[in-house]
């Protein structure tokens, strides 16, 4: 958190940020990346075990109950959940959408391919 803070910062006194168009594309890249390397792992995890190993309440740990672990998942969705802040990034998609198309109409297949490739992952 630290280390995305002062990140923030240091992007932050970038004259003309929003300008930087070539910024979107170089995020979005390492976004797929990453996410793409994850789904890698997690196919050849399972491919070398020949097996999915968990399920909703996960495998068998020590003392931690089939009820700790939902709890634990539903905590992890809720994270994840709010570190996306898709409303906030909507509203900057927004603000940056030129006129010629509609923008309910733009916005609408943006929406549907982010939650869309989002789900997917």
């Amino acid at each position: 958190m630290i280390g995305f803070g002062i990140v923030e910062i240091i992007f932050s006194q970038i004259k003309d940020f929003d300008q930087l168009w070539w910024f979107s594309i170089v995020a979005s890249v390492m976004s797929f990346t990453y996410s793409t390397i994850g789904l890698g792992l997690g196919v050849a995890q399972i491919t070398a075990n020949g097996k999915i190993g968990g399920s909703l309440t996960g495998i068998i740990i020590g003392t931690v109950t089939q009820t700790q672990k939902v709890w634990r998942s539903f905590q992890a969705l809720g994270d994840i959940a709010f570190a996306y802040s898709y409303s906030i990034i909507l509203i900057e998609v927004q603000d940056t959408l030129k006129s010629p198309p509609s923008e309910a109409k733009t916005m609408k297949k943006a929406t549907l391919v982010s939650v869309s490739v989002t789900t997917l992952f």
